[in-house]
């Protein structure tokens, strides 16, 4: 009865992998029993899908062969959530803060913690789940993406003319200041985050156009990484054409994130979500992620600390260190976010359905206009002390203090905005 036991045999695997490709238990044995009608060609069939399954089971059996977990992934909010704050405590530490952290490598565990965690654990995270997001999206076509491209741009230029270049003509009109133009210029065009988001999503959305896939693109953004690390020594004497080649390329003294030594993050997130939306079972995926995440960090800090490097150039603000970012700089900080998104699964995730996941969805959710209010509360703080000549130079717990009251600050406006809003729909 050969045919029989091939039958149960299948049926047993059915039922233990229909999990892994979308199917179930009913519909695999109805497709046996189309492929049984065919006599010899069915066998045949039937021993190709056993095949398959137990090939499965020897491979990536938690790894499905079609997009299984979708929607919002709560780990990937709640590494954002903390994000936000300590992109705050370390804006606050920066503008308000009684440290030279321009000249300066941290010493002590504050400043080395507050540097960590507001340099790759803030930006990097942002980066790594935008790629996770722009997998994730419904509006994933190349048009979405350019269109979206776009609006990040403009939104950070906006928010560089209203926290500095309008605060600079009022104090020239008001306060006969002499800020020059090139001063005004430079901040204008400062480079930040939101036109780094801008860059990257028309850039993958025109090599979405181009039909390259994401592997092909991460090949493209190391070739890209290069190509900045070169640049770093490129100065220009005008500031205006150097910050707006600072969109591509580190050529400007307000070049933040330039695109060309930033991209990896997103596009090795845009990977690990293409794996994440195939996982059946997350527990194991994370746990392999996990521990993948802590091996690779204490390997390159090893490495560094055998050959002598100071780790601190990875991290530190000084001398633009942390901004100018190296292919083995992406890979250790990379860790670093493989690892809190571990953690979060694990520590976090059964609160999902609780009051305070829904408090950090949120916070996820509202993550630009969350780092817009912040901006500006922090830029109107400094422009109204420093033109009431009032010194304010914070330590490490009120620059803590601070960072907690303007994160209350910017997530309560955006609540209350939510919630007028939906009254006024109401009354109409």
């Amino acid at each position: 009865m050969p045919e029989k036991r091939f039958f149960n045999r299948f049926r047993t695997l059915a039922s233990v992998y229909s999990p892994l490709d979308g199917m179930n238990e009913k519909e695999a044995l109805e497709l046996l029993d189309v492929a049984r009608m065919d006599g010899k060609e069915g066998k045949q069939m039937e021993r190709r899908e056993i095949d398959r399954h137990e090939h499965q089971l020897h491979t990536d059996s938690f790894i499905a062969s079609e997009c299984v977990n979708t929607g919002r992934q709560f780990e990937v909010d709640c590494v954002k959530f903390f994000a936000i704050f300590f992109m705050i405590c370390i804006h606050v530490y920066e503008q308000l803060g009684n440290y030279d952290y321009h000249t300066m490598m941290p010493e002590g565990f504050f400043r080395n913690a507050m540097e960590f965690l507001g340099g790759p654990m803030a930006a990097p995270v942002f980066m790594f789940t935008m790629g996770i997001g722009m997998v994730y999206t419904r509006h994933n076509s190349p048009g979405a993406f350019i269109k979206r491209g776009w609006k990040l741009l403009f939104m950070g230029f906006a928010l560089n003319f209203f926290r500095e270049t309008f605060l600079e003509i009022l104090g020239n009109v008001l306060l006969g200041m002499d800020y020059s133009f090139e001063y005004i210029a430079d901040g204008f065009l400062n480079i930040d985050i939101l036109q780094f988001s801008g860059m990257t999503f028309l850039v993958v959305g025109f090599l979405k156009k181009a039909g390259i896939g994401t592997k092909r693109m991460l090949m493209i953004g190391v070739l890209i990484q290069a190509i900045g690390m070169w640049a770093t020594h490129l100065t220009f004497s005008s500031v205006i054409p150097g910050n707006l080649l600072g969109l591509l390329l580190p050529t400007g003294e307000k070049v933040a994130f330039p695109f060309s030594l930033w991209c990896l993050y997103p596009l090795l997130g845009m990977i690990f979500a293409e794996y994440l939306q195939r996982v059946c079972d997350k527990d194991r995926f994370y746990r392999i992620i996990l521990i993948s995440g802590v091996v690779v960090a204490l390997a390159f800090t090893s490495c560094f600390c055998w050959i002598g490097y100071d780790i601190r150039y990875i991290y530190a603000l000084a001398d633009n260190s942390y901004y100018h970012q190296t292919f083995i700089g992406v890979l250790w900080i990379a860790a670093f976010v493989l690892i809190a998104l571990g953690i979060s699964h694990f520590l976090l995730g059964k609160m999902e359905q609780t009051k305070a996941g829904t408090f950090i969805c949120f916070c996820s959710r509202n993550l630009n206009v969350i780092y817009i209010i912040q901006w500006l509360i922090i830029a109107w703080t400094v422009a109204f002390v420093t033109a009431m000549n009032i010194e304010v130079k914070l330590r490490a717990v009120e620059i803590i203090l601070v960072g907690l009251l303007i994160s209350s600050l910017s997530i309560g406006m955006i609540s209350l905005w939510k919630r007028m809003r939906r009254r006024d729909t109401f009354c109409r």
